[in-house]
């Protein structure tokens, strides 16, 4: 009886320890609900105290043949995360190319002990930047964006990052200016009198730049130009016009437009930049340019009159109006005129006692505008009788242009 007890106490012992071992083993494993801990944390940039990206974030445990490590990166915010850590001390080293790398041996390194089924939040960790040089140039050439000549005139500011040189001539740009170095984006802005400003990002600023030719557009005002007296038959065939801003002889604008529209718009004309005005037309001539003089700062619209009757002087032609008809008679009165221009040909009385049928009357030579296309009338006082002809009256040529109008 009391082998049977102590042979049945033995089993319940042995199957005790059997069960703990499963236990403790499981534990070990991360199995029965027990998982391994974590370990999250933030990495700094020591001067800014921005969060540093892309750190390589590296965990150790253990030695020799025991040893596990893991690794990790951090976020854009600097943030990292290490998890399915066993329970014991972890220690921790960050590496990041153009820091200071913090290694596992270092006085300022990161411990901690983790624990199974928590997260243990590690101290914040600041990266110190590690510089090539303290101090780097960055320089370039400043050019007006419209004609391509180096500015030199006016006063720049140049501002790198938080760093700002005022007052400054543009010129000294082509030389550079020493700004601190940066592990990272530099952003620089610079502004020039009459210019727009200009932005850029200098990446990884840790060396000299050169960053070139650098366009600067010019800050602009704008002319509208509004045509005055243009005549029914130039609108009517709408020629286009070519307009010119001139300053120094060299073209800064230029505008176009149909002669049925009521203004053209000139645009993109340099602030303080005094110019004159010049316009092709068909059939017309300038009788000089028009100056436009505006205040140093302004940047608006300034609204310029153009009339085709002051401004502007017709290019003329002459015409022999010829008057032929079938019922011509003798003694009759024959005159002619321009329906568009109002141009008339005096009244000529039928003598010599012409035979010849139909007869041509020949009223003799007047001027109208060239290049369009006109109407002619010719009439025979005493019949009543009439007759049109359109002609384009050319713009080239010495001789009169000789129009025929057929009457009866």
């Amino acid at each position: 009886m009391n082998s049977i007890c102590r042979t049945a106490g033995g089993l319940k012992i042995i199957l005790f320890l059997m069960v703990l071992i499963l236990i403790l083993g499981g534990c070990e494993k991360g199995t029965l609900g027990i998982k391994g801990g974590s370990v999250s944390g933030m990495v700094l940039d020591s001067r800014t105290l921005v969060g540093v990206s892309g750190v390589t974030v590296t965990a150790e445990t253990g030695t020799g043949d025991s040893l596990v490590n893991k690794i990790a990166y951090t976020d854009t915010n600097g943030n990292y995360f290490v998890s399915d850590m066993r329970q014991g001390e972890w220690t921790f080293s960050f590496d990041k190319v153009g820091y200071q790398q913090v290694t596992s041996d270092a006085t300022n390194t990161i411990k901690v002990v983790v624990v199974n089924n928590e997260n243990r939040v590690a101290p914040q960790v600041r990266l110190v930047q590690n510089y090539m040089n303290l101090y780097i140039n960055v320089k370039g050439v400043l050019k007006d964006a419209v004609n391509g000549t180096i500015i030199n005139l006016g006063l720049a500011q140049f501002v790198f990052g938080n760093l700002v040189f005022d007052n400054r001539i543009p010129s000294e740009f082509q030389t550079g200016f020493s700004v601190p170095a940066v592990n990272g984006d530099l952003n620089l802005t610079i502004k020039v009198t009459n210019y727009q400003t200009y932005t850029v990002v200098i990446p990884n600023a840790v060396t000299d730049r050169d960053l070139g030719n650098i366009s600067l557009q010019p800050m602009t005002y704008s002319v509208v130009g509004v045509w005055k007296d243009v005549p029914g038959w130039v609108f009517q065939e709408a020629p286009t016009a070519n307009i010119f801003a001139y300053a120094s002889n060299r073209v800064v604008a230029t505008a176009s437009c149909a002669m049925n529209q009521q203004s053209f718009n000139l645009t993109g004309i340099p602030i303080g930049t005094s110019v004159t005005l010049d316009a092709q037309i068909k059939g017309y001539k300038m009788n000089g340019s028009i100056p436009i003089t505006p205040n140093s700062d302004f940047q608006g619209t300034i609204y310029q009159n153009l009339s085709l009757k002051t401004n502007f002087a017709q290019i003329m032609r002459d015409i022999r109006l010829v008057v032929n008809g079938n019922n011509i008679a003798l003694n009759q009165r024959i005159g002619g005129y321009c329906n568009e221009t109002g141009a008339v040909w005096p009244q000529t009385v039928v003598t010599g006692g012409i035979l010849n049928i139909p007869r041509v009357v020949d009223l003799g030579v007047n001027q109208v505008p060239s290049g369009y296309t006109l109407t002619f009338t010719g009439f025979n006082v005493d019949n009543g009788t009439i007759g049109t002809s359109r002609v384009i009256v050319n713009d080239d040529g010495s001789d009169p242009q000789i129009v025929t109008v057929q009457v009866n």
